[in-house]
């Protein structure tokens, strides 16, 4: 039954006195303004009551915080997502994007298609994620992450999500090292965050108990990352997980970046209620804001964080930039799953835009690249192409994979 959703409240056992200086939130305000690590006592109190008082105090230490790392800059990215093939039979209760394969909606694009598009636009980092299928199966995109980094040897290749590669690991009987390894020598820079959902075994249970637990997601990422391969993480909020659920996902990670340093960046997703799914709305604006200021204080280890407005929408992921986000993500050409979802937010941002949205939200915008350096342009020649330039470091590299010298690759 579609019922109306109740905005998540806070950790039990919080006190009204939230507020006194010597209390555990004042403490962890304080301490996560300064980029100082919060217990797990802390990060609790972080997400108590959420009053109108509560969200002001979150914001400021967040920015805080947020300034000391990254002082006005706001980054974004001239990317294009390639969605391979939506047909998937996993199953997700919510997941609008997944098709069978007589159903509507449904589609396979062919790597003619995908090819030219990288080539009409141009862009500096490609993401690919598709539905689990045997329409593309693991070998078609091994050749295809082939090709594309003989046809475009400076692109950034951001590929296929951790529950990507199980599904490539049991349907061809490699182990997902071997699968990771191939992709890399292919010329796979970094795997995508998405497929965590949220590391709450009731609610896999519940929503998508057909692919990979929290366990595994983070094993395989902790396996990328010891081959030296960058990954994000996500955190999909919204759909009736509590704020204690939030908090354990958020230590969850930050406790494997404390062993591998490969997460390069933390994206919450604010759920997309679409048609027909168990719920009637998403999480509110201030929900979304109150989220990231929470994680940017939390996550006191993982350098970036952003604002994805194709889930957030545009004017609150600008917000977002003043409650520790850093980076607005990109102008994300022909984005399919959001959208599928019923994300009523435009299907791509112009650089101007991108430009503009940064800049009437107080900061100053810089375009990055995949691995969150600066691309010192010339004036793009229009909204979809760049002309060529040099890049200088923003201060990121040292955040990822710190023990190690060379390419993030």
């Amino acid at each position: 039954m579609k019922t109306k959703r109740r905005v998540p409240g806070g950790v039990r056992g919080m006190k009204s006195d939230m507020f006194h200086p010597h209390g555990l939130f004042a403490k962890a305000l304080g301490k996560g303004a300064n980029r100082e690590r919060l217990t797990r006592e802390e990060a609790r109190a972080l997400a108590g009551d959420v009053t109108p008082d509560a969200l002001h105090a979150l914001g400021t230490a967040a920015l805080a915080n947020r300034r000391r790392r990254f002082d006005d800059r706001a980054t974004y990215i001239f990317n294009l997502h390639i969605n391979p093939a939506n047909i998937c039979a996993m199953g997700c209760t919510f997941c609008n994007y997944a098709a069978g394969p007589n159903a509507p909606h449904a589609y396979v694009l062919e790597e003619s298609e995908i090819l030219e598009k990288v080539r009409r636009l141009q862009p500096t980092e490609t993401h690919i994620v598709g539905g689990l299928n045997r329409v593309w199966p693991y070998e078609r995109n091994l050749a295809l992450v082939s090709e594309l980094r003989q046809q475009f040897p400076d692109l950034y290749i951001k590929a296929y999500t951790a529950v990507e590669i199980d599904f490539f690991a049991r349907t061809t009987g490699k182990s997902e090292g071997e699968v990771l390894r191939e992709l890399q020598r292919a010329g796979l820079d970094a795997l995508p965050g998405g497929g965590a959902e949220i590391f709450s075994e009731r609610l896999w249970r519940l929503h998508w108990r057909n692919k990979i637990g929290p366990y595994d997601w983070l094993r395989i990422h902790r396996l990328a990352h010891a081959m030296g391969i960058p990954t994000n993480a996500t955190m999909l909020f919204g759909f009736g997980e509590t704020w204690e659920e939030r908090i354990v996902h958020l230590l969850r990670l930050r406790e494997v970046q404390d062993d591998t340093g490969g997460f390069a960046c933390f994206i919450p997703l604010a759920f997309q209620p679409g048609s027909g799914r168990f719920v009637e709305e998403g999480p509110t604006p201030l929900e979304t804001l109150a989220v990231l200021a929470v994680s940017r204080l939390v996550l006191d280890n993982v350098p970036h964080l952003k604002s994805y407005w194709p889930m957030a929408g545009v004017e609150t992921a600008a917000a977002g930039l003043s409650w520790g986000a850093d980076d607005m993500d990109g102008t994300i050409s022909e984005e399919k799953i959001a959208h599928l979802a019923g994300a009523r937010t435009p299907v791509g941002l112009a650089r101007e835009r991108m430009i503009e949205t940064i800049r009437a939200a107080g900061f100053r915008p810089v375009e990055r690249d995949g691995r969150f350096e600066e691309r010192l342009l010339g004036v793009p020649a229009d909204d979809h192409a760049a002309e060529p330039g040099s890049t200088q470091t923003v201060g990121t590299r040292d955040a990822v994979f710190p023990n190690e010298e060379g390419s993030h690759r």
